[in-house]
């Protein structure tokens, strides 16, 4: 299981030590009155990422507090790539105690101590669980994706941006507090960090696109859900009955991880529509099914459902767009309750990938690969 990829940890003054000047600019900065604003940052270097070195992202930034000013220590950093050097290969449960160690020396050879303990119970602001699978019988990471995009997920959630970019590579359901992200995990090593969905690429993660996508031939796709901000975060954890404001070692946990890409896939895909994802795609089966459901219905109606069917399958969010151009939204909200009917009527010879990807985060195995 890949339970985390990027995961943001606060550690508060009195907890770290550190070197003032590794950080940008100098962390002494910060001791003197105001400069709220000022952020001091200590990051991985040019040649860390040359070498294969993976390192986290450092941030110090002075904020008020009832009991005074605060100076915490975010950490932020991918799981999987401090322990394997990308975040293709996943981590399980028994490695928490490795990306403890590994992570404990990579800040002190950046000039930053923690001690281990309070690693371990360091509150998380941010995470991202994830899950990597691979695709069989002939399906590609791309064809998935193009088929996910004709998903409507507005209701589900407050989607104000919508990324479908990277010549079909990968998908964004976006909000500023959290995301569902879909993309060719394989495709995305090969781009330039201001592209990638990944953006902290390093020459030992880029190394593996060669291998996997000439020697080996995969289709990975990646399925991530990022909690970008703590509020959310702590809304999902508490829908799901799980423990609110985490440590790193709460959300260290397969059934934490498991169950919010199962909420995310559930509610927002594998939930409704879907008809979209059947194979069958012949229009007199669909007016013949709409009879025997309906023998009552007008011809007329009957046609309607047809159509509506035929176009949805193209995608119901374009459908949406031309309707909502000639008529209202209330106008289209009236439609889609028609969008459960055809839900009920399909054959249900639903696209391989669909049962393959619920399969994949219900099993929850962790991906590795055979690159060494």
């Amino acid at each position: 299981m890949n339970m985390l990829d990027t995961i943001i940890l606060t550690i508060p003054r009195g907890s770290y030590k550190l070197k003032r000047e590794a950080f940008t600019p100098n962390a002494g900065i910060l001791l003197q009155a105001g400069n709220y604003l000022i952020k001091c940052v200590n990051n991985p270097t040019a040649t860390d990422k040359k070498e294969g070195l993976y390192k986290p992202r450092m941030t110090l930034m002075k904020r008020m507090t009832r009991k005074g000013d605060e100076i915490p220590l975010k950490i932020e950093f991918s799981v999987a790539k401090m322990i394997y050097g990308n975040n293709v290969d996943e981590v399980e449960e028994k490695d928490f105690e490795r990306v403890i160690d590994n992570l404990h020396e990579a800040m002190k050879e950046m000039g930053v101590l923690v001690q281990h303990e309070d690693l371990r119970n360091a509150k998380v602001s941010a995470f991202h669980p994830s899950k990597n699978v691979e695709l069989t019988n002939g399906y590609t990471s791309s064809f998935v994706i193009t088929e996910l995009h004709k998903i409507d997920v507005s209701k589900k959630m407050d989607l104000n941006r919508d990324s479908f970019r990277n010549s079909g590579h990968s998908l964004q359901f976006y909000t500023n507090s959290h995301s569902l992200v879909v993309y060719d995990k394989v495709q995305d090593l090969k781009k330039p960090d201001k592209r990638a969905m990944d953006e902290d690429q390093n020459s030992l993660q880029l190394s593996l696109f060669d291998t996997l996508n000439k020697e080996e031939k995969k289709e990975i796709l990646r399925i991530e859900v990022r909690l970008a901000k703590k509020v959310k975060m702590n809304a999902i954890l508490k829908s799901l009955k799980m423990k609110e404001n985490p440590t790193f070692k709460d959300v260290f946990k397969k059934e934490v991880c498991q169950k919010i890409l199962l909420n995310y896939w559930n509610e927002l895909i594998a939930g409704k529509n879907l008809f979209l994802f059947d194979a069958e795609s012949n229009p007199k089966k669909t007016l013949d099914a709409i009879f025997k459901s309906k023998p009552k219905i007008k011809p007329k109606d009957a046609l309607y459902l047809v159509g509506l069917r035929v176009l949805s399958k193209e995608g119901i969010r374009d459908t949406r767009a031309v309707i909502e151009r000639y008529a209202t939204s209330r106008t289209w909200y009236r439609i889609a309750e028609d969008l459960k009917f055809l839900d009920g009527i399909s054959r249900k010879t639903y696209h391989g990938w669909l049962k393959e990807i619920g399969s994949s985060i219900e099993k929850f195995e962790p991906y590795k690969t055979s690159v060494k």
